[in-house]
């Protein structure tokens, strides 16, 4: 009962500690002052500054401008991104940077490396933006580009109304998208629950069903596994819109609901494909609890400090990546930065011969789990 005790006060300590990091982080934010022009204006030009976060190019001595600035900004995976969008006299693209997102940067990196921001240099405020067919994304980082194409499509076109006259179609509102990883999570969901709640003989066999349908559609094809950074951008009070982004709201949504309705992780326990990936490699090497119990419930300690130590970091730099530790991405998508491949790769070894390393002693969802269960006063199932 001591014990018990003990953690409802830390939690109450944690969460006046989160809702203090969000105070300070939105009053430091307020106070920052961004350059947003840096960059980016031609060589021998001025900029005067327009309404909005717009702005005219001028050549030294000339009357006219040259240019027009735009920044804009859409929502991508981690937040609101801004991007400035330069352009022609012609309403032409001609050049485009990302000058504030809250992506994890080797996702935005993605963008860079294949001169994907290139393609959309030279489209007119007047030419089609349909992704798929006029624009691609890029594989491993579909919400960032899409943002990048947002923003270039919709600050070209107010540039296009508003400073040149130009006649402008308004943007279609977007519509609701229902793909592949939406029906996945639904029907995975679905199959959690007949194999939970409804007495078979094949619980085994369609859990087994469930963790690898997971992994290789929610992991290795389209890489959308629950992660501390997602849950962070809700924190900061990002809502994407529910039209083009349902996944989030019904993989988050999922993830709470079952914790406090019906007292049982099911996302982590039988979804998850990161929890998929390591009872594969668990099954071919035999592996099982390794240490003492004792040991565990120190470790326990370390993951929730580490995950609390994220999300108060995110909140007051306004930025859901600050802290970044998860192995998500390199194990789904081979995308991180160095020292989470070598994280990922210790823990994809520890797999073989230790049952759920990542889940057991680093894993920031479960600390999110513990919490909920403290704070609804709910005994773990």
């Amino acid at each position: 009962m001591k014990g018990k005790r003990l953690e409802r006060i830390l939690a109450i300590i944690s969460l006046t500690l989160v809702i203090t990091a969000g105070v300070l982080g939105i009053r430091r934010e307020a106070q920052e002052v961004n350059n947003y022009l840096n960059g980016i204006i031609p060589e021998g030009h001025i900029a005067e500054a327009l309404e909005g976060e717009r702005f005219a190019l001028y050549e030294v001595d000339s009357l006219s401008p040259d240019f027009y600035l735009i920044n804009e900004s859409a929502p991508a995976y981690g937040g609101d991104m801004i991007v400035s969008v330069l352009l022609d006299t012609a309403g032409v693209i001609r050049d485009l940077k990302v000058v504030k997102h809250r992506e994890t940067p080797s996702f935005l990196e993605k963008t860079e490396k294949k001169a994907w921001k290139k393609s959309l240099v030279g489209k007119s405020y007047d030419d089609p933006f349909v992704i798929g067919e006029d624009v691609d994304v890029v594989s491993g980082a579909t919400y960032t580009s899409q943002a990048i194409i947002r923003c270039a499509q919709v600050g070209s076109g107010r540039i296009a109304r508003d400073q040149l006259n130009l006649e402008v179609s308004a943007p279609e509102a977007p519509g609701l998208e229902i793909g592949i990883p939406e029906i996945a999570l639904l029907v995975l969901y679905v199959l959690a629950l007949i194999g939970i709640y409804k007495q078979t003989r094949f619980k085994t066999t369609i859990r087994w069903i469930t963790m690898l349908g997971s992994l290789f559609i929610l992991g290795f094809w389209f890489s959308l596994p629950l992660t501390l950074s997602k849950l962070n951008t809700f924190l900061l009070g990002y809502f994407p819109d529910w039209h083009t982004q349902l996944y989030w709201y019904l993989m988050i949504g999922g993830f709470l609901l079952s914790i406090l309705v019906t007292r049982k992780n099911i996302y982590c326990t039988w979804i998850c494909p990161l929890g998929g990936l390591q009872e594969c490699l668990g099954a071919v090497g035999g592996a099982k609890p390794r240490f003492s119990r004792r040991f565990n419930k120190s470790m326990k300690w370390v993951q929730r400090g580490v995950a609390l130590l994220a999300i108060l970091l995110a909140l007051y730099f306004r930025n859901p990546v600050k802290l970044n530790y998860e192995i998500f991405g390199v194990a789904l998508s081979l995308t991180g930065a160095t020292y989470l491949f070598v994280l990922t790769g210790l823990f994809i070894m520890a797999s073989v011969f230790i049952k759920r390393p990542w889940c057991t002693y680093l894993c920031p969802i479960v600390p999110v789990e513990d919490l909920l269960r403290l704070l609804g006063k709910n005994k773990q199932a």
